[in-house]
């Protein structure tokens, strides 16, 4: 008898990621459209993010779906001078509960698991200048 036939195949899973992922709380802004066409916008936290991939925290489950395809901003932590964004286009691969969703909440927390389109660019969103300062290159306080 063919064990084989029996016995369930035993697979040592492979990590399927082309990249690693990282743990990292940045404020992200996601626009796009619901299922019914109606635009929207959400501003939340980043749960993590990989070369290929990120997943973001939502309270708004019922506005995402697979396949779905979003415009994602990554707010950076500024400086006193310069404040930079990454931005780019994503894709809805997953939607799950999240696990610190808080007991008792009217509006439970998802995780909204994203496929980046293509790699995020970088946008400076705010440069402050002083007009009536300058330094010298190499001045030392």
């Amino acid at each position: 008898m063919d064990v084989s036939l029996i016995l369930p195949r035993v697979k040592n899973k492979p990590d399927r990621r082309d990249f690693d992922r990282f743990p990292i709380e940045f404020e992200i802004e996601v626009a796009a459209q619901d299922s019914e066409g109606k635009k929207y916008s959400e501003n939340t936290i980043l749960r993590n993010i990989s070369g290929g991939g990120a997943r973001f925290i939502t309270q708004q489950a019922s506005k995402y779906f697979t396949g779905q395809p979003l415009e994602v901003t990554v707010f950076l932590t500024g400086t006193d001078k310069v404040k930079a964004c990454m931005r780019g286009k994503a894709t809805v691969v997953r939607i799950d509960a999240s696990t610190n969703s808080g007991i008792g909440e009217k509006t439970p927390r998802m995780d909204v698991a994203v496929k980046l389109d293509s790699p995020l660019h970088l946008e400076r969103v705010d440069v402050k200048t002083q007009l009536n300062h300058r330094e010298p290159p190499g001045n030392l306080k």
